[in-house]
């Protein structure tokens, strides 16, 4: 197998996974009552959408990707239990559901990294692992503001 046939695979799959991952949230946000969780699920399922652009124009050029930023990684994903999903499932746990699947997703490109043997294709992972800890970030900050709101 060539190296285009492996990164054209790479992409494949990480792009199935972006498709999944849209079709989760869809699912999550039909089954769901509290129109707040509701609304987290369908913004979540538009934005693995456009993960799955993004990786779509990669693969056509993936050597011209966009830089991500690495980003703080807080930790709170892997310090909170895996919510049992449910039609009545809090907002907390809709977005600590959230955190998990974009820890799993970074994981997933830090392995590849990790195993990449071409600088390029080791670049492009890393990239897109920034890509996902910047959302689980994101996520981690509105778990904290929902799951921890301060008293005064």
């Amino acid at each position: 197998m060539s190296s285009q046939q492996t990164l054209d695979t790479i992409f494949d799959l990480a792009i199935s996974r972006e498709e999944a991952a849209n079709r989760f949230y869809v699912d999550l946000s039909r089954r769901v009552k509290e129109p707040s969780v509701k609304e987290i699920f369908a913004e979540l399922a538009i934005e693995e959408l456009g993960h799955k652009d993004l990786l779509i124009s990669l693969k056509s050029a993936p050597l011209t990707q966009s830089k991500f930023r690495p980003v703080a990684d807080f930790h709170i994903a892997e310090s909170e239990p895996q919510p049992e999903i449910k039609p009545d499932m809090p907002l907390r746990d809709a977005v600590a559901l959230a955190m998990k699947n974009e820890q799993m997703a970074a994981g997933m490109y830090r392995g590849m990294a990790q195993l990449s043997t071409d600088t390029k294709m080791r670049t492009l992972f890393e990239n897109l692992m920034n890509m996902e800890l910047g959302h689980k970030n994101s996520l981690e900050t509105l778990f904290v503001d929902i799951g921890y709101p301060e008293v005064f």
